[in-house]
């Protein structure tokens, strides 16, 4: 058995490196910790996720609404969520939606990563 002590970080494709660090750490509010040529760590406080956006890179979805691996990430005010994307001319792709516990909603980033975007009432 192999004993996992954590997980250090998620990789994920970009095909415009600065574009995507914008998406996360101003869209979405990650600290960015390493940036170079080759990749930039961003992370997620207080929960510790990090992801590591790699240029060249495709890990894209390429028929939206199945996909294999996405990322839900809870939100503080889904309301003032839902502004901050028609701000930015963020399409959702699916919802808001009612569902048990709370509202949901899907957007990609710029690569076509999914995000699940999740306020617990």
């Amino acid at each position: 058995m192999i004993l996992v002590e954590g997980l250090h970080h998620i990789s994920l494709g970009s095909s415009d490196l600065k574009r995507s660090v914008e998406f996360y750490t101003e869209v979405l509010d990650f600290e960015l910790l390493e940036e170079s040529d080759n990749h930039a760590l961003v992370r997620l406080d207080p929960v510790a996720i990090r992801f590591n956006l790699i240029p060249d890179f495709s890990s894209r979805i390429e028929n939206p609404g199945e996909f294999s691996l996405s990322f839900i990430l809870d939100v503080d005010d889904f309301t003032e969520a839902i502004q901050e994307l028609e701000q930015r001319n963020i399409q959702i792709i699916k919802g808001p939606l009612l569902i048990e516990g709370g509202e949901s909603l899907l957007v990609s980033d710029p690569d076509g990563n999914l995000l699940e975007l999740f306020y617990r009432e």
